[in-house]
């Protein structure tokens, strides 16, 4: 049977590939060899895990799920820059020194990537558009967890208010517009 560059045949190969997503031992044997699935449980169970530890498997696992971190580092950081570019844009990077406005192609690489549209006119004037600069900063903030002390304040009294009306609440107030007087006192 043909090996890949790994050492693996393909099954194994899409063992690893099925566990580095994250799928269980069994459920990842039962893709990679489908004729398991009319095995008993006990028996895919057991030759998952043979091939789990199988040391050139093992390896492979490893690998994935490092590449898999590491793109996801990547990503996170990337979206963390756009939000920076966003939050800390400047206008006075769309103009020169004498306060002319910059053709699109002499503006700034991270100003540029803060503009969310830019329109010439027939006459060759140029408007540009930047992104949402307070839903940057809003976006930034949660980024640092900013809003983690609000959330806490504000979800530790709503709760408080729950408790307090444990057993007082009488039920919905009447519509008024349904035929109910909106009056909730009884008589």
């Amino acid at each position: 049977m043909a090996k890949t560059e790994h050492g693996l045949t393909p099954q194994q190969e899409l063992f690893a590939l099925a566990l580095a997503k994250g799928v269980s031992q069994a459920e990842a044997y039962r893709q990679a060899y489908p004729r398991s699935q009319r095995w008993k449980a006990d028996a895919v169970h057991q030759q998952a895990s043979r091939t789990a530890a199988d040391p050139k498997v093992s390896a492979r696992v490893t690998e994935l799920r490092r590449q898999v971190a590491e793109k996801t580092v990547l990503e996170s950081v990337e979206i963390i820059q756009e939000v920076y570019r966003l939050a800390v844009s400047d206008i006075a990077d769309l103009m020169d020194a004498d306060g002319k406005l910059l053709p699109p192609n002499k503006i700034p690489l991270n100003t540029r990537r803060a503009l969310a549209s830019i329109k010439v006119d027939e006459f060759g004037r140029i408007e540009y558009k930047f992104w949402d600069k307070n839903s940057a900063l809003e976006r930034a903030a949660k980024i640092l967890g900013l809003f983690e002390k609000d959330n806490q304040q504000k979800g530790a009294s709503l709760a408080e208010l729950f408790n307090a009306l444990d057993g007082k609440v009488i039920g919905p107030v009447p519509d008024a517009e349904a035929g109910g007087t909106g009056d909730t006192t009884e008589e």
